[in-house]
């Protein structure tokens, strides 16, 4: 069980270097980011993008070798380029650069040379707070704006599987809503209560419980108030939330005003899928890279 974001890199050195590409690398943010995981030894670099540019940046920024360019300026067949490299089991990672995001997951979904392989994409993010004593998992805050219950239980199941590859035997997933109990008028609830009873008779290999507030999921005092008995309430590993909103909310919420720590990556692919954003700290983008390294090692394992 991870304790704090920082935990992922101790993963991190424990697995083999896994080849990144980046689709559209020419800028100093993206760089700077990919040199620090690739200077640790996490990453090989593919660069794709302005060639002159990305060399600028290498020598300015002193990204070590090996790494490789390939000169493309058309976003669209930069993003075709990186489809094809992860097809061809080329690389183990795929991160937006300085691309429209919109642009390069229209070719991660292309029916013919994507790499989507699940029915949903989603977004997990990880965060760790200075008061809490282990780590959070949360999905979907980034991809899915309103998903129906069956789309959760996809969301939820992506979220276990990469909690399984970071080392969990039987993560604790939580349902959120805003009450612990069903109410008709809230959907959330209602879902809720249909996810249960979806995993009643299946043989599974984690936790799951709902619909709960989120203190009810993390606090025992909470749970002790107010008579909840459940193996998930206040000890939750990974939180569903509703829609994209409630959990885009939170883990900013996490992140801007309780000085947590976060990383993030899209599941649902061949490969992880790092999608980071210029509101991103440094140390941020260097989690997600990380988060998809141990991931993508997982991953690996479980296809063998």
């Amino acid at each position: 069980m991870l304790k704090t974001v920082a935990d992922l890199a101790k993963l991190a050195k424990k697995v083999d270097r896994k080849k990144m590409v980046v689709v559209f690398a020419h800028d100093a943010h993206v760089i700077e980011s990919v040199k620090a995981a690739a200077n640790k030894g996490f990453v090989e670099p593919i660069l794709i993008g302005d060639e002159q540019v990305i060399k600028e940046l290498i020598a300015e920024y002193k990204l070590a070798k090996p790494y490789s360019i390939i000169n493309e300026m058309d976003p669209t067949k930069a993003s075709l380029i990186a489809m094809n490299l992860v097809n061809n089991n080329k690389c183990d990672i795929l991160m937006k650069g300085l691309i429209d995001t919109r642009i390069i997951l229209k070719e991660v979904v292309n029916s013919e040379t994507g790499i989507k392989n699940k029915n949903l994409l989603s977004h997990v993010g990880v965060v760790s707070l200075p008061t809490y004593d282990k780590v959070l998992f949360a999905s979907d805050g980034a991809m899915n704006i309103k998903p129906d219950y069956k789309q959760k239980i996809e969301i939820l199941e992506a979220a276990v599987d990469l909690a399984k590859t970071l080392g969990y035997k039987m993560p604790k997933v939580g349902l959120v809503s805003a009450v612990e109990k069903v109410n008709p008028k809230i959907e959330s609830t209602v879902d809720a209560q249909k996810i249960v009873e979806y995993y009643q008779d299946k043989d599974i290999d984690f936790l799951v419980d709902g619909p709960f507030a989120v203190d009810n999921l993390v606090s025992f005092e909470s749970v002790r108030q107010k008579n909840i008995h459940s193996t998930v309430a206040g000890d939750c590993d990974i939180l569903i939330f509703p829609n994209l909103d409630g959990g885009n909310i939170f883990y900013k919420t996490c992140v801007f005003l309780a000085k947590g720590k976060s990383a993030g990556i899209v599941l649902g692919a061949k490969v992880p899928i790092v999608l980071t954003s210029r509101a991103d700290t440094a140390e941020s983008k260097l989690s997600s890279i990380i988060l998809s390294v141990v991931n993508a090692n997982g991953l690996s394992d479980s296809r063998h």
